[in-house]
């Protein structure tokens, strides 16, 4: 049994113990939150008995195995350390950093205390995004030639992302689930990163990024906060095409090949967290300090990119 306590009390959070109510591998054991009247209603919402105004206070806990961070972006790097600081391992919710320098000094410093630390892309983890990798490995596709990505949504004007302090944009709210969607099911090396954003009262409304990858191999995507978008992932072979329609959390994902065949693979979701829970859980089981569906490395690419796209940083 691996005990949780979550740093954050917001919606994500809801639905994260609701997730863990689902697993008996796993249990939430206090929630924390600066503010001591919203810790106190999670827990009477959640079921549970511990809540606290301070973070230090329930990290001090022995019987605590690991930490759920749920707070807005532009905490997660000091939350994270902060866990770390009091021996817990941790499952942050993307985008876990801001940068590849932050991304770095924290796996630095949980390989050195020996700690398990993964970005919370649960994305990765649902049945359909499985599957719809098998069968690119199996070479159903044969040779990856293009793939493309698109999500959006309207951002109402009391919205985080709209608000440059706590992170906001749609790249770090979006483009996350775009780059580690397309470079998990593309396992190639990337050559090149070319992207054009629109800003507006400090954020990026919308970003356009065009990936290369090894054996002339392109992918886009493009991600808003200023429109609702229909969302779709479809990857391109010599083969024939794979389709998921929502990819943040796909139900299901579809072939068509060239020779005329079709099928596809249903897993319908409710939630969606306990697959990447699970894997947390068991890796710390293991004595792993981190996961090889959402490894370090990964993270710290996709900060590169951010590094990249919002900064203008050479970083390839």
């Amino acid at each position: 049994m691996i005990r949780f306590g979550i740093m954050g009390a917001g919606d994500i959070a809801k639905k994260f113990c609701a997730a863990v109510k689902k697993l008996p591998q796993a249990e939430v054991a206090a929630v924390s939150s600066k503010d001591l009247v919203r810790a106190m209603a999670f827990a009477e919402e959640n079921g549970l008995t511990s809540y606290y105004d301070q973070y230090e206070l329930m990290l001090q806990r022995e019987d605590i195995d690991a930490v759920y961070i749920a707070t807005t972006h532009n905490f997660h790097y000091e939350n994270i350390l902060l866990a770390l600081s009091y021996g817990k391992h941790v499952l942050c919710e993307k985008c876990m950093v801001l940068t590849a320098e932050e991304a770095r000094t924290v796996f630095k410093t949980a390989k050195e205390k020996g700690l398990f630390v993964m970005e919370a892309m649960w994305s990765r983890f649902i049945p359909a995004m499985q599957k719809a990798k098998k069968w690119i490995e199996e070479g159903l596709l044969g040779e990856l030639v293009m793939a493309d990505y698109a999500l959006g949504f309207f951002a109402q004007p009391d919205h985080r992302a709209l608000v440059p302090h706590l992170a906001g944009g749609a790249m770090y709210d979006l483009g996350v689930y775009a780059f580690e969607g397309l470079t998990y099911l593309i396992d190639k090396p990337l050559l090149d990163i070319k992207s054009n954003v629109c800003w507006a009262n400090g954020v990026d409304m919308t970003d356009s990024v065009l990936l290369e990858f090894e054996n002339h191999l392109l992918a886009s995507f493009r991600c808003t906060i200023a429109a609702p978008v229909e969302s779709c992932m479809t990857i391109y072979g010599t083969k024939g095409r794979i389709v998921l329609n929502n990819p943040v959390c796909p139900q299901e994902c579809r072939y068509y090949g060239l020779d005329g065949s079709r099928f596809s693979y249903q897993y319908p979701v409710e939630n969606g967290f306990e697959f990447e829970i699970t894997e947390a859980v068991s890796c710390i089981e293991q004595g792993l300090l981190e996961s090889s569906v959402i490894p370090h490395s990964d993270t710290i690419r996709c900060a590169e990119l951010f590094d990249c796209v919002l900064r203008g940083k050479k970083v390839l």
